[in-house]
């Protein structure tokens, strides 16, 4: 740093005034418009829409549901919604993960298809064209690393988690706190489901910890 401190002063040592003005002129002028320019980056990088929005999936807490409309049904606990993010009037399209629920496969690359995963997929499919659909977020992160909205799904204000835990077509799974809110609801209507032994609960060792055992 020094060295460059000496460079420059016998570098103006051996200009005239005028050419010494001329030149902190230039550079006052190139360091204005490099701070200009980082300042149009940072702004342009706080306003970049995430998936789509601006607000709703950058904000954190509770919020009340949001009216969505089923796109297209992906599997047991995955859909594609959409609905307005960011109160522009326009609806977006949003690939969502169910939270704290996990139903068994229709394809995989790995497990392929598994036991019970086109019934979970086709109940799914029931519930959300059966009435009006909101969505609901937790405390927590907003997207899983697929960036897919992470969220409680409701029809006519039932839960459609709690629906395929209690019939046996899910498992309680991806606990992530905070996004716990509704888990020990959950957890009870997983164990009706247990008690009776239907679904996913019918087949002995199908369950794991980490899923569902399709060997």
């Amino acid at each position: 740093m020094s060295a460059v401190i000496i460079s420059s002063l016998l570098f103006l040592s051996a200009c005239t005034v005028q050419e010494v003005s001329e030149f902190l002129e230039v550079t006052d002028d190139v360091l204005t418009a490099i701070e200009q320019e980082q300042g149009e980056t940072d702004s342009a990088s706080e306003e970049e829409p995430v998936n789509g929005s601006t607000n709703l999936l950058k904000s954190k807490g509770t919020m009340e549901p949001i009216p969505a409309k089923l796109v297209r049904p992906v599997d047991g606990d995955t859909a594609v919604f959409a609905f307005d993010a960011d109160a522009d009037g326009k609806e977006e399209e949003y690939s969502a993960r169910f939270l704290l629920i996990d139903t068994p496969e229709t394809r995989h690359p790995q497990l392929g298809k598994q036991p019970l995963g086109n019934e979970a997929k086709e109940r799914t499919e029931e519930l959300l064209a059966s009435g009006s659909i909101t969505l609901e977020f937790d405390v927590g992160q907003r997207l899983d690393k697929y960036d897919r909205i992470l969220v409680y799904v409701y029809v006519d204000g039932k839960s459609v988690q709690e629906i395929l835990l209690e019939e046996g077509l899910a498992r309680v799974a991806y606990v992530y706190p905070p996004n716990t809110r509704y888990l020990d609801e959950f957890e009870a209507k997983e164990s009706i489901a247990k008690k009776k032994e239907i679904g996913v609960w019918a087949m002995d060792g199908y369950v794991t910890e980490r899923g569902f055992n399709s060997n």
